[in-house]
């Protein structure tokens, strides 16, 4: 066994186990959902379900002390949750015929509304500058991947399968209806669906690859891989990266899925790859952080080396790009050669996405603490509690 991996087999029979039975008991318990950040306002999501909106704006100039909380929580804390939550909130506007309409944010939770009786709802809608429920309503199904905005569509995915597209309502008070009916896919789906030129992109556990219209949710191609896609694909320059839990990062013609190169990796390729100036970024279960052009040919001679199994999507920052990892420390490494420029223990492990503005990146780790990182001066500026 190669030294410094000790944990790759103890890690792949936990995801093993969670691929089968769609999040064992421990995950299930909290989830390990996102935030993101939008101008002064960091929306948070915890992973037993509450939403909070922080005013980061002092971080620009590295000012320390904790963040204002901007309104009350989402449920308040003297309620209990909404339920395990693994995805990123959305914050956005719908189109309408008169403009965008109310920012929102979208919030979806993992547990399915069929069969638990106590749940009313697993897709929320908040009214993003008060932190009030503006609708809510129902998908069958257990919902792991972030939902996608386009337009005045909700695109969301759902472990029974199926892709629902909800027509958001113009008016805050009226609830959703839907564009077209549900697209069924051959597995369970827990990637965030990427959308690009009409079209949207995503992956299933049955080990597909879906391009579909956003009109009328019609199928244009599948593409069958090796293994199960759980991250979103990258549209980028008419070309579809995504990688598979068959060790390979792929690139398929957007167009017709034609098959253009592959990229074996050392280990799974779990977290959604990202971009920055052509360069795509793509990290795997093993540790190891790739930047290849839009050829598949390595940027970097060597991968670069973080301290154990990342989940969440790397983070790219002008100058370098951060990793976190389960093994609880956050890597920042140099976009021109890979080398790291510094690391830091955030005391919990880390699977959901980041987030950064300037050269602060936000993390939430598996307790529900919020981290603020200032990546140039190399130190922590705060941390933020969602439980107590």
């Amino acid at each position: 066994m190669t030294p410094g991996r000790w944990w790759v087999p103890i890690l792949l029979v936990a995801m093993l186990a969670l691929l089968s039975a769609c999040g064992i008991d421990r995950f299930q318990a909290r989830g390990w959902a996102g935030l993101t950040v939008e101008g002064d306002t960091l929306y948070v999501t915890s992973g037993e379900g509450r939403v909070f909106a922080l005013n980061v704006a002092g971080d620009a100039e590295g000012a320390g002390g904790r963040p204002a909380l901007i309104y009350n929580p989402f449920p308040p804390t003297n309620e209990d949750g909404l339920g395990p939550v693994y995805s990123t909130p959305v914050v956005g506007a719908p189109a309408g015929e008169n403009g965008p309409g109310q920012e929102s944010i979208y919030l979806v939770t993992y547990e399915d509304p069929q069969e638990d009786d106590d749940i009313g709802a697993n897709v929320f809608a908040l009214n993003a500058e008060t932190g009030l429920q503006t609708w809510s309503t129902i998908l069958p199904g257990r919902i792991v991947g972030a939902p996608s905005l386009a337009g005045n569509s909700l695109l969301i995915g759902t472990g029974d399968g199926s892709l629902h597209a909800i027509a958001l309502p113009e008016d805050p008070a009226a609830l959703p209806g839907r564009t077209w009916s549900p697209f069924q896919a051959d597995g369970r789906i827990w990637s965030q669906a990427a959308v690009s030129d009409g079209s949207l992109y995503f992956g299933t556990l049955g080990h597909s690859v879906y391009a579909v219209n956003l009109a009328d949710g019609k199928q244009r191609w599948r593409v069958e891989l090796d293994g199960a896609v759980v991250g979103s694909p990258l549209v980028l320059n008419g070309t579809v990266y995504v990688g598979s839990l068959d060790r390979s990062l792929y690139a398929l013609n957007a167009e017709n899925g034609e098959a253009l190169w592959s990229f074996e990796g050392d280990g799974w390729f779990w977290a959604s790859p990202v971009h920055a100036d052509g360069v795509i970024y793509a990290a795997t279960l093993n540790g190891s952080l790739y930047a290849l052009d839009a050829g598949g040919n390595r940027v970097w001679s060597i991968p670069a080396e973080a301290s154990g199994p990342i989940v969440a999507a790397p983070e790219v920052l002008e100058r370098s790009v951060v990793v976190a990892t389960t093994e609880n420390i956050v890597h920042q490494f140099s976009r021109i050669d890979g080398l790291e420029e510094w690391s830091i223990g955030v005391g919990e492990q880390v699977r959901a996405g980041m987030a950064s503005n300037g050269d602060v990146v936000y993390l939430i780790d598996s307790e529900g603490v919020v981290h603020a990182l200032h990546t140039a001066q190399r130190r922590e500026l705060w941390t933020y509690p969602t439980r107590e």
